[in-house]
C-alpha cells in the first residue's frame, strides 16, 4: 500500500515539475506558438556573421533562378506555297487550326485549307534569358508526320500566337501567350529538291519571326534558412547600388517582392551574356566596410595575376564596380599570361573602360577559343575610338569568323558605323557592303580619344587590302547578307533558281543577265528584268526588285557556290563559336591536369547564351578554362 503511494505521488510529482518547466520557458507541448517573426530583423547568423566581420557574397545567402531559356510552340497557318501543300484532313494540327481560324469569325475555312497553296505546320521558338518585350527572335517551321505537304518553300506564315508548355500531372499543357510569330519561310536546305533531301524541304526557320509579348526578368530566391523579408530588402539595396539606371530618378535592377524573392532585371550591357550577370551578382558582397573592401582588392589584385584564380578575381571586382575596381584591374594589364590578359580585359569593358581594346582585338585576332568574348567586349564600348579603329582593322583579317565576328562587334556597338552601315533591302533584310578603309589618324588626336578622321575607298591597289573576297550570309538571328569586298560577280554561263518562280541566267555570248519570275496562278503575268551586269550588287537587287524575299536570295547564293560561278568564297553563319575551352601552355599544367579538372555546376553545364552564337543554344563568357583548343580559322 505504502509503495502504491508512493508511486501514484512520484508520478504526479514529476508531471507537475514538467509542467512548471514548460509554463517557465512558455513551450507548452500541446501548445503551437503563435509568434510571428519581425520582418525587420536579419536572421540571428547573418548578424553574426556582420558582427564578425565575416564578408560572404549573396550567393551565401540566396541563389539566381530563370536565366535559362523558355521554349514556346503554337500551330499555324503557312500560305503562298507554289502548289506544295496539302490538306491533312484528319491531324491534331489541322483541328487546332480549325478551331482558331473559327474563332476569329473566317469563312469557308475547309476551302481555305484544301487550297494547295497552304499547309498547316507546328512551331517552335526559344525566348532566351532576359529577352525584353518586342524583341524580335527566330522560330523553327515543320510539317507534322505523317503529312502530305511536300514542301514549305516561298510559303508565309500567317500570324499566330506561341505559348510556353508546361508539365502537369504527367500532361503537357500550354501556358500563356508568350510571343507572336509570321513571316517568309526559309527552308532547311536551300539546295534540297523533292527528288534530293526531301525532308529538307519539310522544315524551315523564320529568322527574327517572333516578338515576345513580354520581359523575361531573373529572380533572386533566398536560401530557406535565411527567408526574411529583412533579407530581400538588403539584398536588393547592395544590387541596386551597384546596378541602376541613371537616367531621371535612378531605377535599380532589383525588386523585393516578399520574404522569399526578389524580381531582377538585366542591365543593356549584359543583354548578351545573362549568365555573366548572374556570376556578378553572385560576387556581390553582402556587407562590407569601405576597409574591409579595401583589404578584399588588394588581394584580388595579386589573385589577378594567377592564371587559375584569375576569372573569379576579375568578377569579384567587376562586382564592385566604379574607379576603384577599374584600377584594380589595370594593374593587371602588365601581364604576360594571355589568360590574365583575357580575363582583366573583359572586365575592364564591362566597366567601359577602353584601356583594353588593343588587348581585346589582339586576342580576338589571334585566339580562338577567346575569340566571341573579346570581340563581344569590344562591342560594349561605343564611345571608345581605339575599340572602334581595333574592329575596323579586323574587318581585313584572313580569318573569316574574325571578320564577320568584328561586322557583328561593330553593328551591335553602332548599326550606323561608317565601315558596315548598309540599307534595308526591300524592306526584307539588312544587306551591306563591306570596302577596305584607309584610316588617317591624327596620333594626338587618338591619345586624347577625339574622333578620328577615316577616308574609304574602293580601289583595291591604295589600300593594300590582306584579306579575299567573301559573301556571308546568315541563317539565323537575322536576315542579312554582307559582301566583303570588291568586284564581287557571277561566272557566266549559270542558271540559278531564286525560289520557285525566279530564274537567274546569265549567257557567255551575251552581256545581259536576265531575271524572269513565273507566275505561281493562272491570272498572274510573267515578270522580267535585264542587268548588264555581271556585278552581284546588281544582281541581287534586281531579284529584289522583282519580288525575290530573302529565302529566294539564299538559295540563289546557295547555287551559285555549288555550280562555282560564285567569284569569291560563300560563308553561312561563320561566327566565332562559345564552345570553345581554354588550354593552358603545358609548362602552366599539372602532370594530372586532367584528374584536377574542376567538376561543372548544373549552370555552368548550361552557359548562357550570346549574340554572336550561331544557334540559339546556350553560350557564355563564363568558361571553364581547359581542354579541347580550337584551330578553326
Amino acid at each position: 500500500m505504502r509503495l502504491r503511494y508512493f508511486q501514484y505521488y512520484g508520478i504526479f510529482g514529476i508531471a507537475l515539475l514538467l509542467l512548471f518547466f514548460c509554463m517557465i520557458i512558455g513551450c507548452a507541448p500541446w501548445q503551437k506558438s503563435t509568434a510571428k517573426k519581425d520582418p525587420t530583423i536579419l536572421p540571428e547568423e547573418v548578424q553574426r556573421n556582420i558582427e564578425q566581420g565575416r564578408i560572404l557574397n549573396i550567393s551565401d545567402y540566396a541563389f539566381v533562378i530563370g536565366f535559362n531559356d523558355v521554349e514556346v510552340t503554337g500551330v499555324g497557318l503557312v500560305q503562298n506555297l507554289a502548289g506544295t501543300g496539302f490538306d491533312d484532313v484528319n491531324s491534331i494540327e489541322r483541328s487546332m487550326i480549325y478551331e482558331q481560324m473559327k474563332k476569329m469569325g473566317i469563312n469557308d475555312i475547309n476551302g481555305l485549307l484544301a487550297d494547295s497553296s497552304t499547309a498547316v505546320v507546328n512551331i517552335k521558338g526559344r525566348m532566351r534569358a532576359g529577352i525584353r518585350e518586342n524583341e524580335l527572335f527566330d522560330v523553327q517551321v515543320s510539317v507534322p508526320a505523317e503529312s502530305g505537304v511536300k514542301s514549305l518553300r516561298n510559303g508565309y506564315l500567317v500570324s499566330t500566337t506561341l505559348q510556353d508548355m508546361r508539365a502537369v500531372e504527367g500532361s503537357i499543357l500550354k501556358g500563356e501567350t508568350l510571343a507572336i510569330a509570321e513571316g517568309p519561310i526559309m527552308v532547311a536546305d536551300p539546295l534540297a529538291t523533292e527528288s534530293n533531301n526531301p525532308s529538307g524541304l519539310k522544315q524551315g526557320i523564320i529568322l527574327s519571326g517572333a516578338r515576345s509579348k513580354k520581359t523575361g526578368y531573373l529572380f533572386v530566391t533566398m536560401k530557406s534558412e535565411y527567408e526574411s523579408a529583412a533579407m530581400t530588402k538588403r539584398i536588393a539595396d547592395v544590387i541596386n547600388n551597384r546596378f541602376y539606371i541613371p537616367a531621371g530618378q535612378k531605377k535599380g535592377m532589383a525588386t523585393a517582392k516578399d520574404n522569399i524573392q526578389i524580381v531582377l532585371d538585366v542591365p543593356p550591357v549584359y543583354r548578351n551574356d545573362v549568365h555573366r550577370y548572374v556570376r556578378v551578382i553572385e560576387s556581390l558582397a553582402y556587407h562590407e566596410t569601405p576597409a574591409q573592401q579595401q583589404r578584399r582588392i588588394e588581394r584580388l589584385k595579386s589573385e589577378l595575376l594567377a592564371p587559375e584564380k584569375s576569372q573569379n578575381a576579375a568578377f569579384q571586382l567587376e562586382a564592385i564596380g566604379g574607379k576603384v575596381a577599374i584600377d584594380a584591374l589595370r594593374t593587371a594589364m602588365t601581364s604576360n599570361n594571355e589568360e590574365v590578359l583575357f580575363h582583366t580585359a573583359t572586365s575592364l569593358a564591362y566597366l567601359g573602360d577602353g584601356l583594353a581594346s588593343k588587348t581585346l582585338a589582339h586576342i580576338a585576332r589571334d585566339n580562338p577559343a577567346f575569340r566571341i568574348y573579346a570581340l563581344n567586349a569590344l562591342s560594349l564600348l561605343r564611345n571608345d575610338i581605339d575599340a572602334e579603329l581595333e574592329l575596323h582593322e579586323l574587318l581585313q583579317s584572313q580569318s573569316a569568323e574574325t571578320r564577320y565576328g568584328a561586322f557583328r562587334a561593330l553593328w551591335q556597338r553602332n548599326p550606323s558605323d561608317r565601315a558596315i552601315r548598309g540599307e534595308s533591302l526591300g524592306g526584307q533584310f539588312s544587306y551591306h557592303g563591306i570596302t577596305t578603309p584607309i584610316v588617317q589618324v591624327d596620333n594626338n588626336d587618338k591619345k586624347n580619344k577625339n574622333i578620328a578622321t577615316a577616308s574609304w575607298t574602293n580601289n583595291d591597289t591604295e589600300n593594300k587590302a590582306t584579306s579575299v573576297p567573301m559573301v556571308h550570309l546568315t541563317r539565323t538571328k537575322r536576315p542579312e547578307i554582307v559582301l566583303f569586298g570588291n568586284d564581287i560577280h557571277l561566272k557566266k554561263p549559270f542558271m540559278l533558281d531564286a525560289g520557285p518562280t525566279i530564274i537567274v541566267k546569265g549567257n557567255v555570248e551575251s552581256n545581259e543577265i536576265i531575271i524572269k519570275k513565273f507566275p505561281l496562278k493562272p491570272d498572274q503575268l510573267d515578270e522580267s528584268r535585264t542587268v548588264y551586269s555581271n556585278n552581284l550588287d546588281d544582281i541581287i537587287r534586281a531579284v529584289v526588285d522583282i519580288g525575290g524575299t530573302y529565302p529566294d536570295i539564299v538559295q540563289m547564293l546557295c547555287q551559285a557556290d555549288q555550280k562555282k560561278c560564285l567569284s569569291c568564297q560563300l560563308k553561312i553563319d561563320s561566327l566565332p563559336e562559345a564552345n570553345r575551352f581554354y588550354r593552358r601552355k603545358k609548362e602552366q599544367q599539372t602532370k594530372n591536369d586532367k584528374a584536377n579538372k574542376p567538376k561543372l555546376s548544373l549552370r555552368e553545364r548550361f552557359n548562357p547564351k550570346n549574340w554572336f552564337a550561331p544557334n540559339p543554344g546556350n553560350k557564355s563568357s563564363d568558361y571553364n578554362g581547359y581542354i579541347n583548343e580550337s584551330d578553326r580559322k
